[in-house]
Order: structure tokens, then C-alpha cells, then sequence
């Protein structure tokens, strides 16, 4: 191995005479280091948004919620006995349920719930996000996101009108505090009071929906799950629902995406591939009368087999290497990047108010990298393969003679 190892290195060395041969070898390092490059920093920035959003929707939301069928008159001891669990970190009741919110002329339907702000700020984010005004309602009094604020051209002090589905009346809430998420979903549909206020509204006394609840890995939560529902057995009658469950084709739609995009760029790398295809092709033309030599001396098929793959697979390795070095160092100055582009055309690239944030969200994961990099070593593998083939193939008497 280590004499066909060689000869595949001298042979990439090429002399005067096979100049064009390092040239393509060369093109062809740079369109795979080019392609792994583009594939990283894509991954990477899809990943970042991935958990950004994934952090939003469990800011605001749960990590797992305990609904109980026909509501709950006394969570109370099911959250006493959740919070000596030790994988619970925190647990509170909530009143959720739909509204119609009457503003004009116009009526849409937005999402109520009902919380207890203290115990709130043990499950969620939800007192991070609080731009103005404060939680502590009495009553009648809602807080509401910002972007359905901007929508109904309210602010704190003022009221909106809800509908509620169970009495079909109106009812006036006066608005207490405004948050902002980051998640337009929420900010534009999210409406927050306190439980004795959600329990008037939706006429159902002394009850609640269920109890929300924050556990040590939110990744975990589906073996958690299983969890509850042994650990928390004689609590009633009640169904456990993670945050995976409420958004499921919401990250489904957000996995698709990455997969079809990584797809989309590893083609890039499979057009750099054809430039090994080449390369080669011209080293075995180029080495025509030594592979003859070769096979007349005793080298075998498999010796010349793995010359010209181990040819073949240092050029795609020397390109995915440099296009490592390359996409993750992009990818940790992404921002920077922007920046420059942005002061070039003289505005953002990403504004803030529809976006939510001042930065590229990046997450450059272990698991990604060294998928996108056994991807391109497979692909220069299967460039390798013909060449080699057909390398092969040559007789040595034939090579000889035309020599």
C-alpha cells in the first residue's frame, strides 16, 4: 500500500510536460474546498435559525404541559408533587383557550391564556420579553404582544375587546403590560391575563386547562413524557403534550428545508467531482507507458486500482480540508461579513424590526461538519472509482508497444 501510496503523490507532482494535469488536479481542490465551504456556512446559519426558533417557541411555551380532560378544580398538589421530581425544574397552572378580538370594524381570533405570573416565570421566558408595563393583573387586564398592539394601535392603559367562544359576549380587557417575543406567531396572536380574569371569560370557576411544565433537557422531552406518566400516576385524568407535539409540523417543514438544501448544495461538490473525474483521466493517459510497465513488472489490478484512488482521494481531501478551515472560519464572522456588505450598499441586509435580531444566528454543529464532510469524501470516492477502472483496464503489451 505504502509503493501505490507513493506513486499516486509523484504522479499528482506532475513534470513539464503534464502542467495541465496540476492545473485541473488544482481546479478541482478548489471547486471541492469551494463546495464544502458554501455547504458549512449554510448548514450552519440554517442551524443557528433552527435554535433560534426552536429557543423562541420554548421561551414563550412549556416544555411539556399536563392537560387534563374536562379541566382541573385543585392543580395545586399535581404541582407539589411535580416539583419533587428531579428532573422538574419548575411547574404552574394556566387557563388556555381561543378569543375573537372586536376592534372597528374588523374581528380575527386571536389565542387567550390564563397564567399566574409568578409561578409563570418558572416554566417560560415570558417575563424576559416584557417591553412595557408589568404582569400583575387584576381583573380584567391582559397583556398583549407587540406586534398585535401595532396591529390594533393600542398601547398600555388602553383596551381591546374579546369574544369569547363559550358566551359569545364581549368582554373589555384592559391592557396591562407589552411583550415581544421575537416569534411573530405569538406577538401577533397571543393574548396573556391572569387566571381569575381567563376563568370569568371563559365561565368555567375554580378551574384550570392544565398545568405548565420546565424539565432539565427540553431536548429530552419525549422520554420525559413517559416519565410523567408513571411518576405522576393518580393525578387525574390527563394527557402530557410537549412542545415538540404543539409545533410538530412547524419543525418538520424546518428539518425538509435542511435536508433539501443540503441536498441542493452538495451539488456543487458533485460538479467540483467531475473535475477529478478529469484530472485523472489525464493522469492515466499522461501514465499510459508506466502503467504498462507496471503490469508487466507483476503489479496487480487491485495496486493500480488504489494509485490512481489514492490520487483521486488526495486532491478531494486536501480540498476538504481547506474548504473546513475555510466555511467554518466564514461562518464565525458571518456577521462581520454582513456588516461590510451592509456599509457597501448603504442599508441592512437583515433589518431588525421584521427580523428580531441584530445578528446571523450561527450554530456550527459536530454532527453537521462531519456529515458534510463523509459526504464529499464519498463523492471523491466515486469520482476516484472510474479513472482507476479504467486504468485497469490497459493491456500491457499494448501500452508498450505504442510507446
Amino acid at each position: 500500500m505504502f509503493s501505490e501510496l507513493w506513486l499516486s503523490q509523484r504522479y499528482l507532482r506532475a513534470g513539464k510536460k503534464e502542467k495541465i494535469i496540476s492545473i485541473t488536479a488544482l481546479i478541482s481542490v478548489v471547486g471541492i474546498a469551494i463546495g464544502v465551504m458554501v455547504l458549512i456556512v449554510v448548514i450552519s446559519v440554517m442551524s443557528g435559525f433552527d435554535k433560534f426558533l426552536e429557543d423562541k417557541m420554548v421561551g414563550t411555551n412549556a416544555h411539556l404541559s399536563l392537560e387534563f380532560y374536562g379541566g382541573s378544580k385543585d392543580p395545586y398538589p399535581a404541582i407539589d408533587k411535580l416539583k419533587t421530581l428531579p428532573y422538574v425544574l419548575g411547574a404552574s397552572p394556566y387557563i388556555d383557550g381561543q378569543a375573537l378580538v372586536k376592534q372597528d370594524k374588523s374581528i380575527f381570533g386571536v389565542e387567550v391564556r390564563g397564567i399566574e405570573p409568578k409561578l409563570q416565570a418558572e416554566t417560560s421566558k415570558i417575563s424576559e420579553y416584557l417591553m412595557l408595563g408589568s404582569y400583575d393583573f387584576a381583573g380584567n387586564q391582559a397583556a398583549i404582544g407587540q406586534e398585535l398592539a401595532l396591529r390594533l394601535g393600542v398601547s398600555v392603559g388602553d383596551s381591546i375587546s374579546l369574544i369569547s367562544p363559550v358566551t359569545l359576549t364581549k368582554t373589555d380587557f384592559l391592557i396591562k403590560g407589552i411583550f415581544n417575543s421575537g416569534m411573530y406567531l405569538y406577538d401577533s396572536s397571543l393574548v396573556l391575563t391572569g387566571i381569575k380574569g381567563a376563568q370569568d371569560f371563559y365561565k368555567m370557576p375554580d378551574k384550570v386547562s392544565g398545568i405548565a411544565v420546565k424539565v432539565d433537557n427540553v431536548y429530552k422531552v419525549d422520554s420525559i413524557k413517559e416519565k410523567l406518566y408513571r411518576d405522576m400516576s393518580g393525578a387525574g385524568t390527563y394527557q402530557v403534550r410537549t412542545w415538540i407535539d404543539a409545533n410538530k409540523n412547524f419543525l418538520e417543514a424546518l428539518k425538509l428545508e435542511k435536508i433539501v438544501m443540503f441536498v441542493v448544495v452538495t451539488m456543487t461538490t458533485v460538479v467540483a467531482a467531475f473535475g477529478i473525474v478529469s484530472t485523472l483521466i489525464m493522469s492515466v493517459m499522461s501514465r499510459f507507458k508506466d502503467i504498462g510497465i507496471l503490469r508487466s513488472v507483476g503489479a496487480k489490478t487491485k495496486s493500480i486500482l488504489q494509485i490512481f484512488i489514492f490520487q483521486g482521494m488526495a486532491i478531494g481531501i486536501i480540498g476538504i480540508l481547506l474548504g473546513l478551515a475555510a466555511g467554518v472560519s466564514l461562518a464565525l464572522s458571518l456577521d462581520k461579513v454582513v456588516k461590510l456588505i451592509s456599509g457597501i450598499i448603504g442599508r441592512q441586509l437583515i433589518p431588525q424590526d421584521i427580523y428580531y435580531f441584530d445578528r446571523i444566528p450561527v450554530n456550527i454543529n459536530t454532527g453537521d461538519i462531519s456529515i458534510i464532510i463523509i459526504s464529499a469524501l464519498v463523492i471523491t470516492l466515486i469520482a476516484s472509482i472510474y479513472p482507476a477502472y479504467y486504468a485497469t483496464k490497459i493491456v500491457p503489451s499494448e501500452a508498450v508497444r505504442h510507446e
